[in-house]
């Protein structure tokens, strides 16, 4: 006991000690740790002033809180809440922060908060990131007292060695790791399944886009059909290779068209019928009177045959 101090029974029933556990008892001081509850003393330097009196169970030392002050530091009954803190650890894991400081902000609440449950949720967060990212100095050491404390916690609640609540906390984290970690394969095909049945998708509406603008234009190539009637097809030109094409003739040299020229000619000559030698019989002379010509001439006698 400190000098200026003395132990005193002071009424438990005061309001400002809700909460407290019986002397004894174990305690949760957040940021503090574990201690136990020795009850209620009055300083004899301060006559009237209330303190309550705790023992750290970590390093022996006894802290004194003036009864006052008490209901701001969150002093809880520690060792009743094995199950909360088993529930929260097999829990799935809360999603990372991405900024550093608003895990920072959200352990230091946790923290002072205290309670097994505050306690269990910042432990995950912490062995999530160290299994994935990894932790910086400070957070690690944040993830090693907060573990300490819930370790405490386990070890009063199942009046066990530090080590057997240790084991236990690694093995119901293993535990929900393994089942994040199935969780994420499992996610991560899912979203390949969407993938593959959305681009099906995608590629099911543009043929059915592309078989519909096909009908339409068919579609319209028939109506424009029906509106013009039969449509008229072009005669065919018969014999167009072999028609010959008449030259206009310019050169006044050439022959007229329609007789072959010499270049025409392609074939072998034309085969002419030989012809008998008829000698021509003698035209009889006319009287002068019928040849018409007024000058008389002498008779000539007949040839003789």
């Amino acid at each position: 006991m400190f000098m200026g101090e003395k132990e005193v029974l002071v009424d438990q029933g005061d309001p400002t000690l809700a909460g407290l556990p019986e002397p004894g008892e174990p305690v949760f001081y957040p940021k503090v740790g574990h201690c136990v509850y020795r009850g209620l003393t009055e300083d004899r330097a301060a006559p009237g002033k209330r303190l309550v009196e705790l023992e750290d169970l970590e390093e022996g030392s006894r802290i004194l809180i003036p009864t006052e002050r008490v209901p701001k530091l969150g002093l809880r009954p520690a060792g009743r809440k094995l199950e909360e803190i088993e529930a929260e650890l097999a829990a799935e894991f809360e999603q990372p922060l991405e900024e550093g400081k608003e895990l920072e902000g959200l352990l230091e609440n946790l923290m002072s908060e205290g309670s097994p449950r505050a306690l269990a949720k910042g432990l995950k967060r912490l062995h999530l990131l160290r299994q994935t990212t990894g932790l910086s100095r400070e957070d690690e050491q944040s993830r090693r007292k907060i573990r300490s404390w819930l370790a405490a916690e386990v070890a009063l609640s199942k009046d066990c060695t530090r080590a057997e609540a240790q084991a236990l906390i690694t093995r119901i984290l293993q535990e929900a790791m393994n089942t994040h970690r199935r969780k994420e394969r499992e996610e991560a095909k899912e979203r390949r399944r969407q993938v593959k049945a959305q681009k099906a998708a995608e590629d099911a509406a543009l043929n059915a886009k592309e078989e519909e603008e096909e009908a339409s234009s068919t579609a319209a190539a028939g109506e424009s059909e029906d509106e013009g009637g039969t449509p008229v097809m072009p005669a065919p030109i018969e014999n167009a290779a072999m028609t010959p094409v008449t030259p206009v003739a310019t050169d006044l040299s050439m022959p007229p068209v329609g007789e072959p020229t010499s270049d025409e000619s392609s074939g072998p000559p034309e085969q002419k019928e030989p012809t008998e030698n008829i000698t021509p019989e003698p035209t009889p002379e006319l009287p002068p009177e019928l040849s018409g010509d007024s000058t008389e001439s002498e008779p000539t006698s007949p040839k003789s045959s």
